[in-house]
C-alpha cells in the first residue's frame, strides 16, 4: 500500500511575484473546462491518460496540427508551458465529468419526483469555470532544486515565462519521518499573502497477511464534545481499546476568541459597514467603523 505525507515549505524571498502565474493558470483551466464541456459528447468515454492528447489537438497549434478548432488558446496563452497545459487538461476533465454526473443525478431525481406527482424545486448543478487551483511544478521542466533551501521555478513574470530563484524554509525530514521516502513534484500554494511549496513524500508499506477472522480494525469518529474517538475492534465488533482525543488547549483558545466576538457583538450590534481585517499585536483583528456613533469596535479571529 502507498502512503503519502505533505510538508509545507514557506517561500521567504518572494510573494506577490507568483500572483500572475496562478491567475494565468486558472484562466487557462477555465478555457479548457469550457472546451471539454462543449466537446464532451466526443470525449466522454476517454480515460484521463487519453484525454490529454485529444484536447491538445483541439486547442494547441503544432506543425502536425496547424489549425486546431479552438485556436484562441495559443493566442491568449502564448508560450504556456506544456506541463501546465497537460495538468490543466486532466484537472478540467475531472471537473466536467463530475458536473455531468451531478447533472444526470439531478435529472433522474427530478423525473422520479414528477412521476410521483411531487413538486421539484431543487436547482440544477452549474458548471463552474472559475477556480482557484494551485499548479504542480514538474521537476526538470518547471522546478530545479539547487540546494536544501533554494531552487529555481518557472513562472509568468513581466509577460513572459522565466526562471526565478527562490529561497524556502527547510523541514527536518528525519523528525517528520520521511527522510527515506520518495520526494514528489512540489505544488505552489498561496495561504493569505504568503506562498508555500507543498512537497508530498511517498512510501510503500507492506500490509500484513493476517486472516480476516484475526484482524483488528481501528475506527475514528469525529465528534462535537470530543475532537475524535478512536476504537479498536475485532471482527465481531467487540471494542478492545478506546481513546478519546479532546484537545483542551485548542478548544480553550477557540472559546476565548468566540467569547470576545460575543462581547463585541453585544456592544456594537450588527453594523452594515465595510469590514477591515488588520494585523494588530500579532493577531488578526476585525475593525468595524460605526459612522453613526463615531466608534470603532475590535474583535479577534483565530
Amino acid at each position: 500500500m502507498n502512503i503519502a505525507k505533505t510538508l509545507s515549505h514557506k517561500i521567504t524571498n518572494h510573494s506577490r511575484i507568483f500572483d500572475a502565474t496562478l491567475d494565468i493558470y486558472n484562466d487557462a483551466l477555465a478555457f479548457i473546462i469550457d472546451v471539454i464541456d462543449k466537446e464532451f459528447a466526443n470525449l466522454d468515454e476517454m480515460t484521463t491518460k487519453s484525454i490529454v492528447p485529444a484536447v491538445e489537438r483541439l486547442i494547441h497549434t503544432t506543425k502536425s496540427n496547424p489549425s486546431p478548432k479552438y485556436r484562441a488558446f495559443n493566442a491568449r496563452f502564448y508560450k504556456f508551458p506544456s506541463y501546465f497545459r497537460r495538468s490543466a487538461i486532466a484537472s478540467a476533465f475531472g471537473k466536467v465529468k463530475s458536473y455531468r454526473s451531478n447533472l444526470r443525478n439531478w435529472e433522474e431525481e427530478k423525473a422520479i419526483a414528477l412521476s410521483e406527482g411531487k413538486k421539484f424545486k431543487k436547482n440544477p448543478p452549474r458548471l463552474q469555470l472559475k477556480h482557484k487551483e494551485f499548479p504542480v511544478f514538474y521537476r526538470g521542466n518547471m522546478f530545479k532544486r539547487t540546494s536544501d533551501t533554494t531552487a529555481q521555478i518557472k513562472i509568468f513574470h513581466n509577460n513572459d515565462w522565466v526562471w526565478v530563484d527562490i529561497t524556502f524554509k527547510d523541514q527536518d525530514l528525519y523528525k517528520r519521518g520521511v527522510w527515506d521516502w520518495k520526494e514528489n513534484n512540489p505544488t505552489l500554494v498561496k495561504v493569505g499573502k504568503k506562498y508555500f511549496l507543498n512537497v508530498s513524500y511517498q512510501s510503500k508499506v507492506a500490509l500484513n497477511k493476517t486472516k480476516i477472522n484475526d484482524q483488528k480494525v481501528c475506527a475514528v469518529d469525529l465528534g462535537i464534545n470530543n475532537s475524535a474517538v478512536c476504537s479498536v475492534m475485532d471482527i465481531k465488533g467487540t471494542v478492545l481499546a478506546r481513546k478519546f482525543i479532546n484537545q483542551p488547549k485548542e478548544k480553550d483558545r477557540l472559546y476565548t476568541l468566540t467569547n470576545k466576538l460575543r462581547k463585541a457583538q453585544r456592544t456594537s450590534g450588527w453594523i452594515a459597514a465595510p469590514n477591515v481585517w488588520r494585523k494588530i499585536n500579532g493577531l488578526q483583528k476585525h475593525i468595524v467603523n460605526d459612522t453613526s456613533h463615531e466608534n470603532y469596535y475590535i474583535c479577534e479571529r483565530e
